[in-house]
């Protein structure tokens, strides 16, 4: 397939006329990254959109989005007597990651003179993202102190833990777009930036708190940064309050040069 992708951008690269019409003013622009030579040819990790407000102008907004969620197994099924002698099946445990990311960009490029079918651009821009992770585990035991040893009564329960981060950046963009076709062309961008993440306080919950007395093994699980605690009675589950992700990391900040690895493949149209 991406043999099939590589080959048709360089006919549309060989065939095409030499005055393919760019930006006039007044178009508008979206554009997709394009990878020939990559494992996913076409990808849409976000999507940008120009306005072009004149020849030499044009106001840029990107929408970010990204998620993924992974389910693993951490406990297979079991069977074990019951407190009758009857066999008890133990159902298998899951461990449940989902992470997502929602951010806009806005910026403005100035696009210079270049030639008929190349259009060079420098210009500056702004982001914000916001993301969040979540861990779901789950656990398999007695809810009160009469069913301990009787796992025909034991329930099923979660602990979810969620973390979240805010993320604001600028920077400055040098690109060109070069037009194989008429409103059609491939572009590349790379840049001077700046970025600060501030990580949010980790939430931490149990769906059961009974049950969480009950549990040696959720008590113990440090994937929770010991979050969940007895309350001063030793009655009731409470909560403690950590400050970003557990680690000590609470902000951190970066700049330096960076590049977009894929082509742009964008379409202009009024």
């Amino acid at each position: 397939m991406k043999k099939i992708i590589f080959s048709l951008a360089v006919a549309l690269l060989t065939v095409t006329g030499a005055n393919a019409q760019k930006q006039e003013g007044g178009e508008h622009n979206l554009e997709v990254q394009f990878a020939p030579l990559g494992g996913s040819p076409i990808s849409v990790n976000g999507i940008r959109y120009r306005m072009f407000l004149s020849e030499s102008g044009a106001l840029r907004v990107n929408l970010l989005m990204n998620g993924d969620k992974t389910q693993t197994v951490r406990a297979q099924q079991t069977k074990v007597p019951g407190s009758d002698g009857k066999t008890v099946v133990i159902p298998e445990l899951y461990d449940t990651e989902a992470n997502r990311s929602i951010g806009i960009g806005v910026g403005y490029e100035m696009h210079f003179a270049g030639t008929d079918r190349l259009s060079p651009y420098a210009g500056a821009q702004l982001y914000f993202i916001t993301g969040k992770s979540t861990l779901t585990r789950e656990f398999h035991n007695a809810n009160n102190a009469d069913d301990t040893s009787k796992p025909e009564n034991f329930q099923t329960w979660e602990m979810e833990r969620i973390q979240g981060t805010s993320t604001f950046g600028l920077g400055l963009v040098l690109g060109t777009d070069f037009y194989f076709a008429d409103h059609f062309y491939l572009g590349a961008e790379l840049g001077l930036g700046f970025q600060s993440t501030k990580y949010k306080d980790s939430e931490t919950a149990a769906s059961n708190a009974d049950a969480w007395k009950y549990s040696a093994e959720a008590q113990g699980d440090t994937d929770f940064n010991d979050q969940a605690v007895w309350n001063e009675e030793a009655t009731a589950v409470e909560y403690n309050t950590i400050i970003g992700d557990g680690s000590g990391n609470y902000k951190e900040s970066a700049w330096g040069v960076t590049f977009q690895p894929t082509l742009r493949l964008g379409w202009l149209f009024n």
